[in-house]
């Protein structure tokens, strides 16, 4: 009796030894079977790019006047942009250009309470980079020492409205 519980005891701690490498056996199967299936959604036709808009970066222009940011059209050509302005946001206009070329890209701009919206006379396509420069920006009037958040929306044909992010303008320290 006393070696059959011997080898019962034998047996089950073996079991017990065995069980993290038999996970490790099934964690990497999972692994290789979902690197697999996402280089197959990649190589399909049907994505057009595994990325979607963003923001760049943003910053200050014209002697710390104007702000900025940059949206990085990947995935979705952008036919709008949507921009809350938040903090009380003050600005003269909004100018749309190419910041490589500095050519103006030809827009439509709605503006609203504490928000406006850009309209592309065509789609930017896909591997452009826009600039949105808001001239003459300001809160309460005040240009140095603020920082200011600006909530940026895309639209484009297949995905519709989407958030991009938000831009940070951290205005010029006050002198």
């Amino acid at each position: 009796m006393k070696s059959s519980s011997c080898a019962s005891l034998l047996a089950s701690v073996v079991g017990l030894l065995m069980i993290p490498a038999l996970t490790q056996v099934v964690q990497a199967q999972k692994t290789e079977d979902l690197v697999i299936a996402q280089r197959a959604i990649r190589e399909t036709e049907e994505v057009k790019g595994d990325r979607s808009p963003s923001i760049a970066q943003a910053g200050l222009l014209n002697a710390d006047k104007d702000h900025y940011f940059d949206v990085v059209v990947n995935g979705e050509a952008l036919n709008r942009v949507e921009v809350e302005c938040v903090n009380f946001h003050e600005l003269d206009d909004v100018q749309v250009l190419n910041p490589d070329s500095g050519e103006t890209i030809p827009h439509r701009t709605d503006f609203g309470f504490e928000e406006f919206a850009v309209t592309f006379d065509e789609a930017v396509p896909v591997g452009q980079t826009i600039r949105i420069v808001m001239t003459g920006s300001s809160v309460r009037g005040v240009t140095t020492g603020i920082i200011v958040p600006y909530r940026v929306f895309g639209n484009s044909d297949a995905l519709g409205n989407i958030p991009l992010g938000t831009a940070l303008v951290r205005g010029a320290a006050e002198k």
